[in-house]
């Protein structure tokens, strides 16, 4: 792994954002209800025209205790929680030696959704609910109780949720006494060479809110689930706060950095890039064709003349604790993307691996630590 210092005299550039369409979700009444021991099945299922998928919780009754079917392991709580940002849907398992789980799923409803009632949120009399909503994403929060919390450490996953490198980054964090929160951001991706057919007259626009609705889901999302963990680690309150994004995790994390700002204590990304349409084109795992007319669309200079929560106009804003974690060869997230992100932030610390996307992260075992210590040397303190 090639180490790569940080420019000297970089300084993190505010980024004007008056022309951004505002993220917004519906709020729903603040509500909490304990759905316990009654509740069988939840199903969440996001409706949408690119990558409609469905999270299921499944609970059967066993000896006077609730165990999920999916784990086999037993629940202390599950809970429905509405309130700003939407509606959580999480359940904690039992303790575990010294830590503690819990899993659950973010609904949200854009303004162009109906929310359903709060009494559509609950479980009818055979302890089943059917969520449809046009916002969701998974997560899981784990913690040690055995010692002093360090921090609150949000790790953006990629494709298809908790692989391999998340997980054992994920593990370094949290045996070095960070609390994790996980995030879901891309279960089920658009199919590969998938034809996004444009009708609107501008097409750039109508491309960044297409991805602008995934930016907001996330930022969304993660607001919500912060206020969870809040509720049960109070102490998180006062400790440092990091982002860790990768792969598509990473695509995401700059526009949550932009929302969070100050609040933030470092950033950590990993095989991110800069210009999500031209990564979504030429990415190996993507290759998506955009056409107007069913003629192909591919004008980048008029999409990146359109400003956006894209990390080609985010990342100049990063904090001074960045560190960017690229693979020389990359394919899925174009090497040149890779390059481009690094620039547009003023070149902040950067790690270049000597293979592929996939390299990268099948030997994730060897930077995890490394990673982890990087943190450590930048947060000295807690936020105040």
């Amino acid at each position: 792994m090639q180490r790569v210092p940080a420019s000297v005299g970089r300084n993190p550039v505010p980024v004007i954002t008056e022309t951004f369409s505002s993220c917004e979700w519906r709020s729903l009444p603040e509500t909490k209800t304990d759905l316990l021991p009654t509740v069988k099945t939840i199903t969440c299922e996001l409706v949408s025209s690119l990558s409609p998928e469905a999270m299921e919780f499944s609970l059967t009754r066993s000896l006077g205790k609730t165990q999920t079917k999916h784990s086999k392991k037993f629940t202390d709580s599950f809970y429905l929680e509405t309130g700003e940002y939407g509606a959580n849907y999480y359940l904690e398992y039992g303790p575990k030696k010294d830590a503690r789980e819990c899993i659950g799923r973010w609904c949200g409803w854009s303004s162009a959704a109906k929310p359903p009632t709060t009494e559509q949120l609950l479980p009818n009399e055979e302890g089943n609910v059917h969520v449809k909503s046009d916002g969701g994403l998974a997560y899981r929060i784990l913690w040690k109780t055995d010692r002093p919390i360090r921090g609150l450490a949000f790790v953006y996953c990629g494709l298809g949720g908790l692989q391999h490198a998340s997980k054992i980054l994920g593990n370094e964090l949290l045996e070095n006494g960070w609390a994790i929160v996980y995030v879901y951001t891309v279960l089920n991706a658009p199919k590969f060479q998938t034809n996004i057919l444009l009708i609107e007259e501008n097409a750039a626009e109508e491309i960044v809110r297409l991805f602008d609705k995934k930016y907001c889901q996330v930022i969304t999302a993660t607001k919500s689930i912060r206020q969870i963990v809040e509720e049960k680690i109070p102490q998180v309150q006062s400790l440092p706060l990091v982002l860790l994004g990768i792969s598509a995790g990473a695509l995401n994390t700059p526009a949550v950095y932009h929302e969070l700002q100050n609040e933030v204590d470092a950033v950590v990304l990993i095989a991110g890039g800069a210009n999500m349409f031209e990564i979504v084109r030429n990415g190996a795992f993507t290759k998506w064709n955009f056409s107007k007319m069913f003629t192909p669309y591919i004008d980048d200079r008029e999409y990146l003349a359109t400003p956006s929560r894209d990390p080609y106009f985010l990342a100049p804003e990063l904090p001074e604790n960045t560190l960017l974690v690229h693979a020389r060869w990359d394919k899925i997230v174009p090497a040149k993307n890779g390059d481009l992100l690094w620039e547009r932030a003023g070149k902040p610390e950067r790690w270049v691996f000597s293979g592929g996307h996939l390299g990268l992260f099948m030997t994730f075992d060897w930077h995890a630590d490394d990673i982890v210590e990087w943190i450590d040397e930048k947060i000295t303190r807690p936020r105040r």
